[in-house]
């Protein structure tokens, strides 16, 4: 008889899962979507059948489990009434993640994510796939093999987060430079100036790490804490504010991109309530077949919290605020330097983008709730508490040969 082990087989299953996920999710921007939509039912349906499966083979419950279920039981309910299934099925995996291994988490998504990226621009490079350039004014951005020019800088960087986060310290001054180049290649081709800046500054300060000790004293501030709460508040203050006559104001939202007006705009007509609404917002993205809906008014709002306000509704918003500051907050009781610098920089970062609540785009959202459950109090980075991933010690089979 052959026998696997329960924690290595629950870790398998989860792992099966995600990597259906994040792949279909990856390829979903892409102008491979129109040859894997068809896929969308079974890839739910897969991932639902394992994730599930695991849960029925896990039997340690207790009081965090329930917190965390009931959290993202909740956030599954707004995110399936106002985003549609697939974007709810994230939050199965956010409860299901709580008792992973982070970092062997985090090696899967950076491997998966660099792979399927560099596959996605050659595939439009070399013309498998459409490669669409598009013009605005004098501004010209190449899509390289995706639906939207902001894509795939911001798939490349969630893969710099990842490789920092994982190396810290360790990481060699090649990689960093390789980094530092893909950036600006990728910007050159797309023009996604503040996405490829937020890459650029963990970039740079990963480099101040390995150099210099005391500079992460500035981030073990308890300021930081407090940045979703800043970032969603100011967000909302001056969208809601914006006066198009006020000079300041004026120059304030070009710098942005218009995201000011745009959100002023979107806000009055669609308005706001606690639950949320189902609401379609058109943008600069392309279907499947490479076309852009111009049949409507370009309304589509760049800010994170502004969109949490106004798909998601008040609750959310509030829920969203609140765990992430809580997680903000684990990482600086552990002194986790770089988990505080990547979650603030993902605060900031939200108020010009709106992707990072999308796995394909932002790997660390995902682990919310194994940061939530499973982080030690401890100052050791090796010293976390992880359940394994995929240990290789734990890949064992016992063969008991019967007679």
């Amino acid at each position: 008889m052959v026998s696997i082990q329960k924690s290595t087989l629950n870790s398998l299953l989860f792992t099966f899962a995600y990597i259906i996920y994040l792949a279909y999710n990856l390829l979903s921007v892409s102008f491979y979507y129109k040859y894997i939509a068809s896929l969308h039912n079974l890839v739910i349906i897969s991932c639902i059948s394992l994730l599930l499966l695991k849960e029925l083979r896990y039997h340690k419950f207790n009081y965090k489990d329930l917190l965390i279920l009931l959290f993202s039981s909740i956030c599954f309910v707004l995110f399936y009434k106002n985003l549609g299934i697939n974007q709810a099925i994230l939050m199965l995996f956010v409860y299901s993640a709580r008792n992973i291994n982070m970092i062997e988490f985090f090696k899967l998504s950076y491997k998966l994510s660099f792979v399927l990226l560099l596959f996605i621009i050659i595939s439009g490079k070399i013309g498998i796939i459409e490669n669409y350039t598009g013009i605005s004014g004098e501004r010209q951005r190449e899509y390289l093999g995706f639906r939207y020019a902001l894509y795939p800088t911001s798939i490349l960087g969630n893969i710099v987060f990842l490789k920092i986060y994982i190396e810290r310290k360790n990481i060699t001054w090649l990689a960093l430079i390789i980094l530092f180049v893909s950036s600006v290649i990728l910007y050159l081709f797309t023009d996604s100036r503040l996405t490829t800046g937020i890459s650029i500054i963990i970039i740079v300060l990963a480099a101040l790490f390995k150099k210099y000790n005391s500079i992460e004293n500035i981030f073990k501030r308890g300021y930081l804490i407090i940045s979703y709460i800043v970032s969603a508040v100011t967000s909302i203050y001056f969208t809601l504010k914006y006066d198009y006559l006020s000079e300041w104001q004026s120059n304030l939202n070009e710098l942005l991109g218009g995201r000011l007006s745009l959100g002023n705009m979107t806000l009055d007509f669609y308005g706001i309530d606690w639950f949320g609404k189902k609401i379609n917002l058109i943008g600069m993205g392309l279907d499947a077949d490479g076309e852009q809906n111009m049949s409507d008014t370009y309304d589509y709002v760049d800010n994170l919290y502004i969109q949490l306000l106004l798909r998601m509704g008040i609750l959310f918003l509030i829920i969203f605020i609140l765990i992430m500051t809580m997680m903000v907050y684990k990482a600086y009781k552990n002194k986790d330097v770089y988990l505080v610098i990547i979650l603030v920089l993902l605060a900031f970062h939200g108020i010009i983008d709106d992707l990072i609540l999308s796995i394909q785009f932002n790997s660390f959202f995902m682990v919310v709730s194994t940061v939530l459950y499973t982080y030690n109090k401890t100052k050791n980075y090796e010293r976390w508490r992880y359940v394994r991933l995929f240990n290789s010690r734990s890949w064992i089979v016992r063969c008991n040969l019967c007679s």
